[in-house]
């Protein structure tokens, strides 16, 4: 699931919502109906359904080796559930998403995102992106221990990690 949520969250950051220090404007309902094209040009959810099940196969894997005792049936049923909870997730945030890029976005930047992306070519561009994507994911879920050593290490050097204590489980 972090590893989802690491993907989602690169995702979100190379699709224009990483922190900005541009002025924000009010999300206008024709602005959000905008929003929702572009969402619908560039098959956003079918883009999320392939981050995510390209993710399956690993998310089974964790699971069998946090539960050993958990048979290959029962784990596709856990793989299935999470899934099924991804994809009503993804609605909302697909949903909460929109208000945003319509607050980040001006009126003439939105009109030409759809225009981009309903046009032949930014079709083009979109079928390409299957092929970036799981190797993006590739890049984040290889550097991930990193990250995490590194996180670790910083975090330790403003707190001494050795007498912090751990939280319960």
């Amino acid at each position: 699931m972090r590893r989802f949520l690491i993907a989602v969250t690169l995702f979100f950051a190379a699709a224009g919502l990483a922190p900005s220090a541009m002025a924000q404007e009010a999300a206008t309902p024709e602005k959000i109906a905008l929003v929702k094209r572009y969402f619908k040009a560039i098959d956003f959810e079918k883009m999320m359904s392939q981050v995510t099940g390209s993710m399956g196969p690993a998310m089974v894997e964790q699971m069998k080796r946090d539960n050993p005792e958990l048979d290959e049936e029962k784990a596709q049923k856990l793989m299935q559930a999470s899934m099924d909870a991804t994809s009503a997730y993804m609605v909302k945030m697909m949903d909460r998403s929109a208000e945003i890029y319509a607050e980040v976005y001006t009126l003439e930047e939105l009109e030409y995102m759809v225009s981009f992306y309903e046009d032949p070519r930014g079709k083009k561009i979109l079928e390409k992106m299957p092929l970036v994507m799981p190797k993006a994911t590739k890049i984040a879920m290889d550097l991930l221990p990193e990250f995490q050593e590194d996180m670790k290490k910083r975090v330790c050097a403003v707190i001494d990690c050795k007498t912090a204590k751990k939280p319960k489980a």
